[in-house]
């Protein structure tokens, strides 16, 4: 039986239940030697020979449960870590693998009174965990200023350089400024830093702004929105974020993707007031996507490329929407979709329902004789139907050679734009008028557009 005692902050925080635990084990492990409230106890074993092995604190939490476990086999095996037994990551890792009491001691640093405080550990995967600002967080296990540095790094995504912190270290605890918990004299293991109501605005805050501007005295436009009245600003905001990527304006593409979360916010509380459905449903939906089509990351399939997790997506796809066929896949596709993403998509995905691919060679001549058709003596309709068909094969080669046919005839029409801008501009250098070029004339301006 394994029992982790947690062992505080300070030489005086183990509890009564704690030391009686330790005293009664067949063998007592420390964590580590090197802090004061481990020093303080007798201990059998230390683990300190595991931190010089380790390579990432990922593989450190691994090797501990597993010396752990086989030294606690047929014993009353007591492992002690500093602070209130809970917090510690080799704790969490331990408890993947076995069950283990936990008796707790204080979690003692000097903090403000708060009903809600965020605990991360110094040396746990910081860009894991996104904390909310409007709450205290506290980050604790700073011993050097190496680690402090990134620490301070990690606090910088969710409040500003000069938000005030409070630097912890035992019972002293003094006031600086976020930018400069790496310029301190002196770490220790018990350093901590707690900050509490940033200047930066999270997620939380975007909901809260959009919660006072719907409410019965706020925005009166605001109120009077519906999924049908603003069901077009979606698109028109995807549209201008794709130009700003396209452009690479990371400016742009900041405001733009903020627009578009904007876009998901409101919507959420349309449904929200109307009794619909809410935010979280909409995130636990998400989630569950996201874990559900990545089955070989958090179950049992297998992929090794890309073009293996795709397939791996897209079985998991048909399986979560029920699709027990082909057609129901293509049927799935928008109708509102641009006629040329929705023609490739229904050519993707016809072709894995076994309508059969032709090569390349076949459709460039089909697509040759169908053009032909066009100089021919025929009809509207025929040639509204030989022009259809013609797209088609070109969807069909996009396919084959992968091009994504919609993306590839935007960045054309962008470059015609840009071409007839400087056309005009060099005719109209020369005093000329661009509709009273001769044949020659429109095509020696063309070649200096062209260069």
């Amino acid at each position: 039986m394994i029992t982790v005692v947690g062992l505080g902050l300070n030489v005086d925080s183990l509890s009564i239940r704690g030391k009686k635990k330790i005293d009664a084990a067949d063998l007592v492990v420390v964590k580590t030697s090197r802090t004061p409230p481990s020093r303080a106890i007798k201990a059998g074993l230390s683990l300190d020979e595991l931190f010089d092995k380790a390579n990432s604190f990922d593989e450190l939490n691994a090797m501990i449960a597993d010396r752990l476990i086989e030294l606690g086999a047929g014993k009353d095996l007591v492992y002690c870590v500093d602070g209130d037994g809970y917090k510690d990551s080799s704790v969490i890792e331990l408890l993947k693998r076995t069950e283990a009491e936990i008796i707790a001691a204080p979690f003692d640093l000097p903090l403000p009174p708060s009903t809600t405080v965020q605990y991360y550990s110094a040396y746990d995967a910081l860009n894991d965990f996104y904390p909310d600002p409007s709450v205290g967080i506290c980050i604790y296990g700073i011993d050097d200023a190496l680690i402090a540095s990134e620490v301070k790094l990690y606090l910088m995504r969710f409040f500003a350089f000069d938000d005030k912190a409070l630097l912890l270290s035992g019972s002293r605890k003094s006031e600086i400024l976020l930018e400069d918990l790496d310029r301190q004299k002196k770490y220790s293991f018990d350093t901590a830093v707690y900050l509490c109501g940033g200047q930066k605005s999270g997620f939380a805050d975007l909901l809260r702004v959009m919660k006072r501007l719907t409410a019965p005295d706020g925005c009166p436009w605001d109120k009077a929105q519906t999924h049908e009245s603003i069901r077009i600003n979606l698109l028109e905001e995807a549209y201008e974020t794709v130009q700003a990527i396209t452009d690479g304006n990371i400016a742009g593409e900041i405001e733009e993707l903020g627009d578009v979360l904007l876009q998901v916010v409101f919507h959420c509380d349309i449904a929200l007031r109307s009794g619909e459905y809410t935010l979280d449903d909409v995130i636990k939906g998400l989630c569950d996507k996201l874990i559900g089509r990545h089955t070989h990351i958090f179950g049992g399939d297998k992929a090794d490329s890309a073009d293996g997790a795709l397939g791996v997506w897209e079985r998991n796809k048909m399986k979560e929407k029920g699709q027990a066929s082909f057609s129901q896949a293509v049927n799935d596709i928008p109708a509102c979709f641009p006629a040329l993403l929705r023609s490739q998509k229904a050519v993707k995905r016809t072709q894995k329902g076994g309508w059969g691919k032709k090569t390349a060679p076949e459709l460039v001549r089909e697509l040759s004789d169908l053009l032909k058709e066009l100089l021919g003596d025929n009809d509207n309709k025929s040639r509204y139907d030989a022009l259809g068909d013609a797209l088609m094969k070109l969807t069909e080669l996009g396919q084959i050679y992968d091009v994504n046919l919609e993306q590839a005839l935007l960045d054309k029409t962008s470059a015609l734009i840009s071409d007839y801008n400087a056309f005009e501009a060099a005719v109209l250098r020369d005093n000329k008028d661009v509709n009273a070029l001769s044949p020659t004339e429109r095509e020696h301006y063309k070649r200096i557009v062209r260069g």
